[in-house]
């Protein structure tokens, strides 16, 4: 099927604007015989007459008019999409859907949001918190461009970038009998240690940290967020490790100890971005960590 150019289109929207072939001629920047040319491939497209000709004036016909009112939309609709184009060409422009796991999201979006509001005005932010596997699965059949998340995680197909690393703090219940300031990893009871629920990626992080194993003799409760694994520990249930960026005193209440690793290698996680390798847009999401890793 031959289909009418867009400059064809422009050529009839003219006419029936100018009501001759002259002036729109010249609205269209080219001669009066290239527009008459133009009309005439278009009415052999569609097989029907657009425009009626004469002396005094030209007109359209009622096929003609009702063709011009829907070129109108595909030439409107169709520099929107160049428009759209010509914004993305600078960084982190229009739409980007970001995942983020639970554990980081409320500490980082406080700064986060702020900050990529600063550097990209144009960016359309869409954000999804949800577990490191859902997440990754939603990447791969393109319902998220890219996730902040905690390494180390295996991400078949993925870039990874790094960010930074954060250490972790043991968190230890009100009047614990211990007064040291710090603790050794040697020092945690496996059977005493609180963990999230087994699909957050921080259990895993956790536990891979401090080299535990954890036995049947270990205490069953469990956690599906910090706040409750938090409230946990300051009943009296057990010992939690937290990341550092949990360690806040809006978060953590004042009576629950928090103590830093003694050892020379103390546990830690890393903190960065995935997304697909094969993506066109790498340039932006290398903007992206850029703001996130310069935040104060």
């Amino acid at each position: 099927m031959i289909r009418p150019s867009l400059r064809q289109l422009e050529y009839l929207i003219a006419i029936e604007d100018e009501k001759s072939f002259l002036k729109a001629a010249d609205k269209c920047g080219c001669t009066q015989s290239t527009l008459s040319a133009g009309i005439k491939e278009l009415e052999n497209i569609l097989r029907q007459p657009l425009v009626i000709r004469s002396r005094k004036h030209t007109t359209l016909t009622p096929l003609g008019a009702e063709t011009v009112e829907r070129a109108r939309k595909i030439i409107s609709d169709t520099e929107l999409v160049v428009t759209r184009a010509n914004l993305l060409k600078d960084p982190l422009s229009g739409p980007l859907r970001l995942g983020i796991i639970p554990t980081i999201a409320p500490y980082m979006l406080p700064d986060i949001l702020p900050r990529l509001e600063k550097d990209f005005p144009k960016l359309e932010l869409e954000l999804h918190e949800d577990l490191t596997d859902r997440l990754l699965e939603k990447m791969r059949i393109g319902q998220l461009d890219v996730a902040l998340m905690a390494f180390p995680y295996d991400t078949p197909g993925m870039t990874q970038h790094f960010l930074f690393e954060e250490p972790f703090y043991a968190a230890l219940p009100p009047h614990s009998t211990e007064h040291e300031k710090t603790i050794n990893i040697k020092a945690l009871d496996p059977d005493k240690l609180l963990l999230l629920e087994g699909e957050h990626c921080l259990r895993d992080h956790a536990l891979l940290a401090c080299d535990i194993q954890t036995t049947s003799q270990r205490k069953t409760f469990s956690a599906t967020s910090l706040a409750t694994l938090i409230q946990m520990v300051r009943q009296g249930f057990g010992m939690t490790l937290l990341p550092e960026m949990a360690c806040r005193p809006d978060v953590v209440p004042s009576d629950i100890r928090l103590m830093r690793f003694s050892d020379k290698h103390p546990p830690m996680r890393g903190i960065g971005l995935c997304w697909n390798a094969k993506t066109p847009r790498n340039r932006d999401y290398e903007a992206l960590a850029g703001s996130i890793k310069h935040i104060d």
